[in-house]
């Protein structure tokens, strides 16, 4: 007697993407302008010297641009957010990375919060590096490891659960939207040209919510 074999799957991660319509002109701008009135910005997860992550925004008077994506932003994350969830959300934060070239994001989580996510406001046109990672939980990316489960068959097409690591690469006006304790990381940018996200974190308002 065959026996059949019906794959599943334990703990999938969703996440989520948009391809969002900006004025990526107007927004580089407005990015450099942040970095020119703040030029020591804060040392976060951002790696090498031509690495920037600018202090917490606080006020858009100037930033209409701006302005106009986050409220984007909002509207599409609690939309996200009301698929499945009860409760409303509050935008705790938002920054500017600007990555230029030998400079990368070291792997990271946003703990405490619930979602995370960023939007690219420029990409160099020949982007070398510079892609999006997310990380497995790390116990369990190295019990996945070929050391433990042993190596692919030859002409085996990998899936998305057989990485330790998943990637996105960034294309301008794309959002990107995820639980905030996944790990993640961006790849140093190989390019000549710099490379700008907004990068941005929400949390529960348990003010509004059933949550004790």
């Amino acid at each position: 007697m065959k026996v059949q074999i019906k794959p599943g799957f334990l703990f999938p991660t969703q996440f989520w993407t948009a391809e969002l319509n900006e004025n990526i002109e107007q927004l580089q701008n407005e990015a450099y302008s942040i970095r020119n009135n703040d030029k020591d910005g804060v040392r976060k997860s951002n790696s090498g010297l031509q690495g920037y992550h600018s202090r917490d925004i606080r006020n858009l008077d100037n930033l209409p641009g701006t302005n106009l994506l986050l409220n984007q932003i909002i509207n599409a994350v609690s939309t996200i957010h009301q698929i499945s969830r009860q409760g409303e959300l509050q935008l705790t934060n938002f920054w500017i990375n600007i990555n230029g070239k030998g400079s990368s994001n070291t792997p990271h989580t946003h703990s405490g919060l619930t979602y995370s996510g960023v939007f690219f406001i420029k990409v160099p046109k020949e982007m070398k590096g510079g892609r999006f990672l997310f990380y497995r939980n790390f116990n369990e990316a190295d019990l996945m490891s070929t050391e433990y489960m042993g190596l692919f068959k030859e002409g085996y097409q990998k899936q998305g659960y057989d990485y330790p690591i998943n990637t996105i690469s960034p294309k301008e006006n794309m959002l990107v939207v995820f639980p905030s304790w996944v790990p993640h990381a961006v790849e140093i940018n190989l390019s000549d040209e710099e490379r700008i996200s907004l990068s941005f974190n929400f949390k529960l308002n348990r003010t509004f919510s059933n949550v004790k």
